[in-house]
């Protein structure tokens, strides 16, 4: 069986070197990558496999499992086969002359036991954390990463408005949920979406019905706020996106609240420009939200989709669902051209009742451009 090189050796070689230069700067001599999203990222290939990165020089793939497919998927020129992982100290030597004075590992993510592991074959190397270098490499795309993104917000679009029209004939939400999941298989959706978090949980398709909330009006029984939540995977990329569908003749608060809320998501993404941090553009929809009479309802999601005041309103996204920077009141990152955001504000409108909105948009060298091809509203029923 044959297999296709998914990302351009272009792109594989601009990345290392990205990384070995950020090494250098921090006094790394070396990196071994373990983590799938991280592998596939610097190589091409998402295969059960190792990657070191010398500060200077070329990198080296040991590959485990599968080895056949790793070498026609990676741009990688060094790849040797890894028949135990035991071996890799002594691959190292063989191909590079000696150990690294300090190594870095993806501590953030690496479980305690595989550390361990790691720390008794390396036992004399000083280990230090190198996550923080890849994924600030990752927060900056580039023009082949952005077009992957394009081309899920493509498809993500084609499955919004089969999803109102079933919701238009009050299916219910599991219902809709699957029947845009099979529409979604069909248009390339990848189906695992993939977050850097121990308790790795996401639902791609997600449909949530809020009933009016104003039980002392008989016609308003049926009225619905219908909350579409998609999170796209195309080619690896990840694209999210939440919109509200309003059904039927809903209380003016939740009306209100949903446009309002629509003000709020907008307002961040023309605030987003190169040179304004994390930190004031959260303060920036926090503001916007007290104007509209919200002062207290502004949240953001966890990775567990749960509402929380200390939970980021928008994040990057890529090859993971959420990335850094995190758009939180004290993150003090610098935006800059070519990073990829999902502006993801909330209202938490009680206790039961929180609604919110997503779209992805990049940073440009002036502003902002939107990704996401969802019409940017709040739909209603014809």
């Amino acid at each position: 069986m044959t297999w296709k090189q998914l990302v351009p050796s272009e792109e594989i070689g601009q990345r290392i070197k990205i990384v070995q230069k950020k090494m250098l700067r921090a006094g790394l001599n070396a990196a071994l990558i373990v983590q799938r999203v991280d592998l596939f990222y610097l190589t091409g290939t998402a295969q059960n496999a190792y990657l070191y990165i010398p500060a200077e020089g070329s990198p080296l793939l040991m590959v485990k499992k599968y080895y056949p497919r790793a070498t026609q998927e990676s741009a990688i020129a060094q790849i040797v086969q890894l028949k135990s992982v035991k071996n890799l100290p002594n691959m190292i030597v063989d191909h590079y002359g000696e150990l690294p004075k300090n190594l870095g590992l993806e501590m953030d993510v690496l479980p305690y036991r595989e550390f361990h592991f790691l720390k008794s074959l390396f036992p004399q190397q000083d280990l230090k954390d190198v996550s923080p270098l890849i994924l600030e490499a990752r927060a900056i795309k580039s023009d082949w990463e952005i077009e992957q993104l394009k081309n899920a917000a493509i498809r993500s679009e084609k499955c919004f408005g089969p999803a109102i029209e079933h919701a238009c004939t009050r299916e219910q939400p599991v219902k809709i949920a699957s029947t845009v999941q099979t529409r979604a298989r069909i248009l390339g959706h990848g189906a695992k979406i993939r977050m850097r978090y121990h308790r790795e949980r996401a639902i791609p398709f997600t449909i949530k019905f809020w009933p009016s909330v104003n039980s002392e009006t008989p016609e308003l029984h049926n009225a619905r706020l219908v909350e579409m939540d998609f999170k796209w995977v195309f080619n690896g990329y990840h694209l999210h996106e939440t919109r509200l569908f309003r059904l039927g003749n809903l209380s003016p608060a939740i009306t209100k609240a949903a446009q309002n809320l629509l003000q709020i998501h907008d307002h961040v993404i023309q605030e987003a420009r190169p040179g304004v941090t994390a930190q004031e553009l959260y303060m920036k929809a926090q503001t916007k939200a007290i104007a509209l009479g919200y002062p207290n309802a502004l949240v953001g999601l966890d990775p567990r989709n749960r509402p929380s005041p200390t939970a980021p309103i928008g994040h990057g996204i890529g090859l993971e669902l959420r990335e850094p920077p995190f758009i939180t009141k004290a993150n003090q990152t610098v935006l800059t051209p070519n990073m990829v955001l999902a502006i993801h504000p909330a209202l938490m409108l009680g206790r039961e009742l929180a609604i919110s909105m997503c779209s992805v948009m990049r940073i440009t060298t002036n502003g902002s451009e939107y990704i996401s091809k969802v019409s940017n509203k709040v739909f209603e029923a014809l």
